[in-house]
């Protein structure tokens, strides 16, 4: 087990476990997780409500389950190429985060991925990206519009359900 500090905050902790942080107990603010870590494991930054952005090294190729579950303040993030898996609620209930892009690398937006996010206005779906789960998107209120690339092939049950501001939405013939 390895414990570092962050560069972005001088009380942010990580708790590294094999590559994978399994625990961030600092207080928030904006957070750097140190190049190295290889995966944010489930859980990782739930509740953490002082959590204002997070920046993720290219080491990182996966993103657990419930990682980044109801971190309210969450406004910025940054997802790179090399992540290959955004888990199930990863950041279901981030109210504050407006804008996310999606690398082509995640090959599906697992279920709830964005679920709650009432804040998030701006959705960029790279080429690659092939599904969208069950409620990935349910009650986003503040998303106006998605484009989703002719890579698609499915997308979930009330996936978007509740987005009471969508108004444009471009589904390619791809989707069965």
């Amino acid at each position: 087990m390895t414990i570092g500090k962050s560069s972005g905050s001088k009380d942010s902790d990580f708790v590294i476990e094999n590559g994978v942080l399994t625990k961030y107990t600092g207080s928030g603010g904006d957070v750097v997780i140190p190049e190295g870590v290889t995966a944010i494991g489930k859980e990782a930054f739930k509740w953490c409500g002082g959590l204002t952005s997070v920046t993720i090294p290219k080491s990182v190729t996966r993103i657990g389950d419930y990682a980044f579950w109801w971190c309210s303040s969450l406004k910025s993030i940054t997802i790179p190429k090399s992540v290959t898996r955004i888990g199930k609620e990863a950041f279901e209930g981030c109210g504050s985060l407006t804008s996310i892009t999606i690398p082509g690398s995640v090959t599906r937006i697992e279920e709830s991925t964005f679920e709650e996010c009432k804040s998030l206005e701006n959705v960029t779906i790279s080429n690659g990206v092939a599904s969208i789960g069950d409620s990935a998107f349910y009650g986003c209120d503040s998303l106006t519009s998605v484009n989703i690339p002719d890579s698609f092939t499915g997308i979930g049950r009330l996936a978007f359900a509740f987005c009471s501001s969508l108004t444009d939405i471009s589904i390619p013939d791809s989707v069965t």
